[in-house]
């Protein structure tokens, strides 16, 4: 027995409409989202920008007690109970560190993603001390003291 013919033409428009509706679907899902390398860079990003408040949060430790600024992270990191991430997580090359003043300085870190190009309401979410671009970007902090200047 044969399927008259307009069933058999129906069934195929409908297929061909559901694969064009999944087809837009994924890519306006690519397109809000970025791609998954895209995704994997700004997560990574993230990653070395939560490893520079570790080191700001652990620089201000260090400040508060003993009254001066670590001279490398090589000696903020062998302090007693501290498990700080000195290094970049793909390429492993070190965070730059440098004291500026007798409580200023600078932290650095090279980034493949523009946090000015989020969205607006994920931009929002984010610390804004630590907006940055492409390539290699060092961020102004002062480390406060109990008695002295108010953290950063």
């Amino acid at each position: 027995m044969s399927v008259p013919r307009t069933e058999n033409s129906l069934g195929r428009r409908l297929a061909i409409v559901a694969s064009l509706v999944v087809l837009a679907t994924v890519v306006a899902s690519v397109w809000v989202t970025g791609s998954p390398s895209a995704q994997r860079e700004a997560r990574i990003d993230e990653r070395r920008v939560s490893d520079l408040a570790l080191i700001r949060d652990a620089i201000r430790s260090y400040t508060q007690e003993h009254g001066a600024l670590p001279a490398d992270l090589a000696e903020l990191k062998i302090q007693p109970g501290i498990r700080l991430p000195i290094a970049d997580p793909v390429t492993g090359a070190p965070y730059e560190y440098v004291a500026t003043g007798a409580r200023t300085y600078q932290l650095c870190a090279r980034f493949t993603t523009d946090t000015a190009l989020q969205m607006p309401d994920d931009y929002q979410s984010r610390d804004v001390h630590w907006a940055h671009g492409i390539g290699r970007q060092c961020f102004e902090r002062t480390a406060g003291t109990a008695t002295g200047l108010p953290p950063d």
